[in-house]
């Protein structure tokens, strides 16, 4: 088996960045007409003018994500003979031999594919980022897994990927 790269998505990411920008447009219009929107004296004004904060500040963080997915022409994930690599948050290289299995999550629609290793610990310690780290704990935790690849804005459908990934452990661990 050669060497599998896999990139994100345009088609779902530019889906993403429609939707966050009818999320703004949303928020926009609820702060600069939060006058309007409370004419019958049921809302406050002050509530509805930080709600619509909340979304804009929320919609403009999606959006600088979105959009650096869309320039970033880099692999995801790669699949080779010695390791799997992953470059989401950050990169990650796991050895076949530290991988014990995958196992599938879904959480309200969300497909996720948990990468079961020998040494979690090992993984979690070698993490610098504090937040990162807490989250590879939590997901340990609550999971069994201190890492979990989701295939929703990847050029791959969930299916498929759970197929490679299990071909590709049996081919070489």
């Amino acid at each position: 088996m050669a060497a599998i790269e896999i990139f994100t998505s345009k088609k779902k990411n530019i889906f993403l960045l429609f939707l966050t920008i009818i999320f703004l447009a949303i928020g926009l219009f609820c702060f600069l007409n939060a006058n309007g929107l409370s004419k019958d004296g049921k809302r406050n004004i002050v509530f509805i003018e930080a709600i619509g904060i909340i979304v804009v500040v929320f919609a403009l963080t999606a959006l600088f994500f979105i959009i650096k997915n869309l320039l970033n022409n880099q692999w995801v994930l790669a699949i080779d003979e010695k390791a799997l690599h992953i470059r989401i948050q950050k990169y990650y290289l796991i050895p076949w031999e530290e991988i014990i299995g995958f196992q599938e999550l879904e959480i309200k629609g969300n497909k996720s594919i948990l990468i079961q290793v020998r040494n979690p610990e090992t993984l979690i310690a070698n993490e610098k980022n504090f937040f990162v780290k807490k989250m590879m704990q939590w997901s340990q935790k609550m999971y069994g897994a201190p890492i979990s690849i989701a295939s929703s804005t990847m050029k791959i459908s969930h299916k498929e990927l759970v197929s490679l990934l299990l071909e590709s452990l049996a081919t070489y661990k």
